[in-house]
C-alpha cells in the first residue's frame, strides 16, 4: 500500500478503509509566513488575488510537506457576502468581521441573494477561481480542500456571537431565522462548490464549541442547518471542524452527515476514538499553540504520535495554523506521521 498516492491515501483515510498510514494534512488553515515568503505570494492580498491564494496553496506540499492543497485562509468570506464588513488582517494575521448591519437586530429583514450574483462577487469569485488553478496545477496527486464556515458561526458574525448566544437562552425564534438564513446560503455555496470538482470541504463551526453551547442547544439549532447543507452534497467529502474539548458532543457531529471530525488538542485523541467509533473518520489534533507554535520538533512529534496511536484517520494540526509557526515543527509532524511504528 505504500505505493499509494496522496491523494488515494486520503480518500482511503475518509472511508475509514486500511491505509500503510494516515495522510498527514493541512486540513485548517495551514499558510505561514515563511511559506508565504517562499512562494512569493502572502496575505492579505492572497485573500482577494485567486492566483496568490493558489500559489501559497500549491507550495504547502513541497515547503512544509503537507499531503493536500487547500484555500482559502479564513472565515470571513461568507460574512462579508452577507452585508459584513471585513478587515483583511496582515501578512502574520487572519480577517476578522468588524461590523454587521445585522448586530442585535431582532426582526432582520433579510433577502437570499441567487446564485448568479453570490458569484458577482469578488471574494466569492477568487475562493473559486483559485480552487480551479489548484485543481488544474498541482503536480503531485493531492487531495484539494476547500474550507468554508458554518451556518451557526456565520449567524453570530451577523448577529454578534454574544447575542446569538444569549438569544438561544431567551429568543430561540430569533436564532432559528438567523440560521435558516445562513443555512440558506451556505447551501447555495455549497452546491456551486461541488461543481468545481474540489474533493472535499472542510467546514469551521468555532460557535457551536462545547464551551459555548450545551449537547441540546447543539442539537436544537446547528444540527438540522448541517445537516441541511449537506445533504445536497454528492461527491465532495464533507469534514466538519469544532474547537474546543468536543468529546462530549462527537456523536451529535458524527450525526450531521460529515464524513470526517476535525478535533483540537483540548479533545482526548482516546475517548475521541472511542465515541465516534467506525461512525465517521478523525482528524487532528496536534497541538497547535503548545507544539506547533511555542513548542520544539520533539513535542511535535510526541504529539503526533499520540494522535496515530489513538487511531486517528488523518493527522492534522488540531485547529487553525499560526501564521508564525516554523517550517521545523510542521515537518516534525510530517515526518513523525511517515516514520511512524506501532
Amino acid at each position: 500500500m505504500s505505493d499509494l498516492t496522496p491523494r488515494e491515501r486520503f480518500f482511503k483515510a475518509m472511508h475509514r478503509e486500511e491505509v500503510d498510514r494516515p495522510p498527514v494534512c493541512g486540513m485548517t488553515t495551514t499558510a505561514t509566513v515563511e511559506l508565504m515568503d517562499h512562494v512569493g505570494a502572502a496575505w492579505p492580498d492572497a485573500h482577494t488575488d485567486a492566483r496568490k491564494m493558489a500559489k501559497i496553496a500549491l507550495g504547502a506540499y513541497d515547503y512544509l510537506g503537507l499531503e493536500s492543497v487547500r484555500v482559502p485562509y479564513c472565515l470571513t468570506y461568507e460574512a462579508e457576502a452577507l452585508g459584513c464588513t471585513i478587515d483583511l488582517g496582515k501578512k502574520n494575521s487572519t480577517p476578522m468581521v468588524k461590523n454587521s448591519p445585522f448586530k442585535g437586530d431582532v426582526d432582520p429583514n433579510f433577502e437570499l441573494m441567487g446564485p448568479e450574483e453570490m458569484m458577482k462577487l469578488a471574494r466569492n469569485k477568487a475562493v473559486a477561481d483559485s480552487a480551479e488553478i489548484i485543481i488544474k496545477e498541482r503536480t503531485v496527486d493531492l487531495p484539494t480542500l476547500l474550507g468554508v464556515t458554518g451556518p451557526f458561526t456565520i449567524a453570530g458574525h451577523l448577529a454578534g456571537t454574544e447575542g446569538l448566544i444569549l438569544w438561544t437562552l431567551t429568543d430561540p425564534d430569533i436564532v432559528r431565522k438567523y440560521t435558516d438564513f445562513t443555512s440558506d446560503y451556505v447551501k447555495m455555496w455549497l452546491e456551486f462548490v461541488e461543481t468545481l470538482g474540489i474533493d472535499s470541504i472542510q467546514m469551521s463551526e468555532p460557535t457551536a464549541s462545547y464551551d459555548m453551547i450545551s449537547e441540546d442547544m447543539f442539537d436544537e439549532f446547528v444540527l438540522p442547518n448541517l445537516q441541511k447543507v449537506y445533504k445536497p452534497l454528492k461527491q465532495t467529502m464533507k469534514v466538519l471542524h469544532i474547537c474546543g474539548d468536543t468529546v462530549p458532543i462527537l456523536p451529535h457531529m458524527a450525526a450531521t452527515g460529515a464524513d470526517a471530525l476535525s478535533i483540537e488538542e483540548k479533545a482526548d485523541p482516546y475517548k475521541a476514538v472511542q465515541a465516534v467509533g467506525d461512525k465517521v473518520a478523525l482528524v487532528g489534533n496536534v497541538g497547535v499553540v503548545r507544539d506547533l507554535l511555542q513548542g520544539t520538533p520533539e513535542t511535535v512529534i510526541k504529539s503526533a504520535q499520540t494522535s496515530i496511536d489513538a487511531g486517528f484517520n488523518i493527522i492534522s494540526a488540531g485547529c487553525g495554523m499560526s501564521a508564525l509557526i516554523k517550517k521545523e515543527n510542521i515537518w516534525a509532524m510530517v515526518n513523525a506521521t511517515k516514520n511512524y511504528k506501532a
